[in-house]
């Protein structure tokens, strides 16, 4: 058997995976708030594990082994600041959003920020919310559809148009037919995919290299850069990489996709309860990956791409059927989490953006969903950047813009429209400004200043709300100006 073989036995069993997560999350969907918020009804499982493969995809995992596989131990304040970025939200976004989204009937978290806009702007924030999504979470599907396009064509021998064609299409028809239940459910199966990987790769690695002492020595071998905490930086410059790092943390707190799954939870007990099991999770799935990337530190030295350091160990130190079974396992999960990319861009234009006073047109979401899958398909055959610089600026993107508001928002201040509109603003364009510049220590110049200077405009344009059913300034009664 081929490794193509293995590569093709692993899609058709992803296929019939598929289909039966179609099937059971189209019995399950029946109008517009079962397909994109499933009527509030999940459980603590789905909760937790869908949770953890929205805020941290495959390919994030991925970057995080090539970050361990170049800085040594000093990717750990990866580890450290992705848990605590967890925490933050398990913790105080995920019950204050659901509360806040269940009181204004909000499907999504651009109506939870605009909400209370006024007539008058809250188009104009919307218009804003849905064209940053578009531009952001596009560019991050077509980064993963190119590169597990790519990768299947090198590695596996298929054509590469028709690689991207069928994963957008596999996407696309199982969010159109089960959309949130069915993309739930298939976060498990990321989840366990990437856990599995992540203890066969430092056990084979253990194996190869004559047992853990022997690993540890070749990884000391590596050079005192390796073993330093900051990566042999010093001064400014270390602060300057933790401080950078540290900004993943927070950018997770505006990743609407992963945030949503708390708005789903079917209540305060299931809220609770999958808090502590996405966090114990995300600590040891994140735990697993540097130690794949350390070991192949070891293993293979000299590597061009680092967040290629989990596929090229694999086919270096496990036969050619595993290693393709293994790959093909991993380009399937990354594919697989674009759909929840896809939901959110179809409520931008289908729940977003339609009046207040319309019905949630179901056709219409599916017709808006088809549209993004056929831009995304697109974008990623012509796409030459590579998949962790534009997924990262991606990431970066939109939690600078919408992580900010977020956190003022659920303060229980009101922040003013003119205010929301500059620090989402603020938030995306100096993530783009800082994007082309030359990258700082740790990137903290892209991670962190668009976020803290978005924050900045959020704070100072926030006030608390006297009079809470009151959208906006121009609506005031005499009744509100004078005491009674």
């Amino acid at each position: 058997m081929t490794r193509a073989t293995a590569a093709l036995i692993v899609l058709c069993a992803y296929a019939a995976a598929l289909i039966a997560m179609a099937i059971w999350g189209g019995r399950r969907t029946h109008n517009g708030n079962d397909f994109f918020l499933a009527s509030r009804r999940l459980s603590t499982w789905l909760v937790a594990f869908s949770h953890v493969a929205n805020a941290s995809p495959a390919w994030l995992l991925l970057a995080l082994s090539g970050a361990a596989f170049v800085w040594g131990l000093a990717a750990v304040w990866i580890w450290l600041a992705v848990v605590v970025g967890y925490a933050l939200n398990a913790f105080y976004v995920g019950p204050r959003l659901r509360q806040l989204s269940i009181g204004q009937g909000s499907l999504t978290v651009v109506q939870v920020l605009s909400t209370d806009a006024g007539d008058r702007l809250q188009p104009l924030i919307v218009r804003s919310a849905a064209l940053i999504l578009s531009l952001a979470l596009l560019l991050e599907i077509s980064a993963v559809l190119h590169a597990a396009g790519s990768a299947f064509a090198i590695g596996f021998g298929f054509d590469f148009t028709s690689a991207c064609i069928t994963a957008i299409a596999a996407i696309a028809i199982v969010t159109l037919v089960g959309g949130f239940w069915s993309l739930s459910f298939s976060d498990i199966v990321q989840v366990g995919v990437l856990f599995v990987v992540g203890c066969i790769v430092p056990m084979a690695a253990i194996a190869v290299s004559g047992g853990v002492e022997q690993l540890q020595i070749g990884f000391q071998a590596l050079g005192p850069e390796m073993t330093d905490w900051f990566a042999g930086r010093k001064g400014v410059v270390a602060l300057a990489l933790v401080v950078g790092i540290s900004g993943l943390g927070f950018e997770l707190t505006g990743q609407p996709h992963a945030l949503a799954r708390y708005m789903a939870a079917r209540d305060e007990s299931t809220l609770r309860n999958s808090r502590w099991i996405a966090l114990a999770c995300i600590a040891i799935l994140l735990a697993l990956m540097l130690v794949c990337g350390w070991s192949a530190s070891v293993l293979y030295a000299g590597l061009e791409r680092p967040e290629q350091a989990i596929p090229v160990v694999l086919e270096r130190i496990l036969s050619p059927l595993v290693s393709g079974f293994l790959v093909a396992l991993l380009l399937g999960v990354m594919v697989i989490g674009m759909g929840n990319r896809l939901l959110i861009l179809a409520s931008c234009l289908s729940v977003d953006m339609k009046r207040s006073v319309s019905p949630l047109s179901f056709a219409w979401a599916r017709v808006v969903l088809v549209f993004y899958a056929v831009i995304a398909l697109c974008l990623a055959l012509y796409a030459t950047d590579s998949l962790l610089n534009q997924a990262m600026f991606a990431f970066a993107a939109v939690g600078a813009s919408f992580g900010p508001l977020l956190l003022v928002r659920l303060t229980g201040k009101r922040v003013r429209p003119g205010s929301t509109l500059g620090a989402m603003w603020a938030g995306f364009v100096l993530t783009v400004l800082f994007h082309v510049l030359p990258d700082a220590p740790g990137d903290f110049l892209e991670r962190v200043l668009p976020f803290v200077a978005s924050l900045g405009i959020a704070l100072t344009g926030g006030e608390r709300r006297h009079n809470p059913d009151r959208a906006d300034r121009s609506q005031e009664t005499v009744h509100d100006r004078v005491a009674i």
